[in-house]
């Protein structure tokens, strides 16, 4: 299952992909790879999902912070009503930076180009793994947003459920729970 899903994820990605040089910094218009995502963290628990561009898989137990982890559907609303925040706060210094780190998952897609067509439609040039088979679910819960807070040493710090209805609660959360100033 893992390697058909391997190949049909990256037939999908060649096809749709152009000629020509990947530029250094992401840009809207394609899909991040998940080169940034630290994960050097050793745990025997295994989740592994693909990177949404199809360079890799992760092991979510293995994700080290800071990082926040928002799941996330492009068939959600709330999911696309809290969507313009977080690209707003990947814009800040702390994110560009890298001092803190921002990863999606999606899930439970119709179809395998619904992600890549809504992280492209909506600027999120942050990295993003792919849950095809709905197993994070046991780990984040059933619904969709949730925004997940992870410290240092890989701790789960907050758990936000459901859509952030202003960027302001967004930011002062980022804020309390790893103490920078945005």
């Amino acid at each position: 299952m893992k390697k058909l899903l391997i190949i049909t994820l990256s037939l999908f990605l060649l096809t749709s992909c152009s000629t020509g040089e990947q530029p250094i910094t992401q840009t809207s218009g394609s899909v991040p790879s998940c080169d940034q995502i630290d994960i050097s963290k050793v745990s025997d628990k295994k989740l592994e999902m693909p990177c949404l561009d199809g360079s890799s898989i992760i092991n979510f137990h293995s994700i080290k912070g800071p990082i926040i982890i928002n799941v996330w559907g492009s068939w959600c609303e709330g999911c696309r009503e809290d969507m313009p925040y977080l690209v707003d706060l990947y814009a800040t210094e702390v994110f560009t930076s890298g001092k803190i780190k921002l990863l999606g998952i999606d899930v439970e897609e119709s179809t395998l180009d619904a992600g890549p067509n809504f992280i492209k439609s909506h600027s999120m040039t942050w990295p993003h793994l792919l849950d095809i088979g709905s197993k994070s679910k046991f780990v984040f819960g059933m619904g969709v947003p949730v925004t997940w807070f992870i410290d240092s040493n890989g701790d789960v710090t907050y758990k936000h459920i459901g859509a952030y209805r202003s960027k302001k609660e967004l930011f002062d959360h980022v804020e309390k729970y790893f103490k920078v100033k945005l």
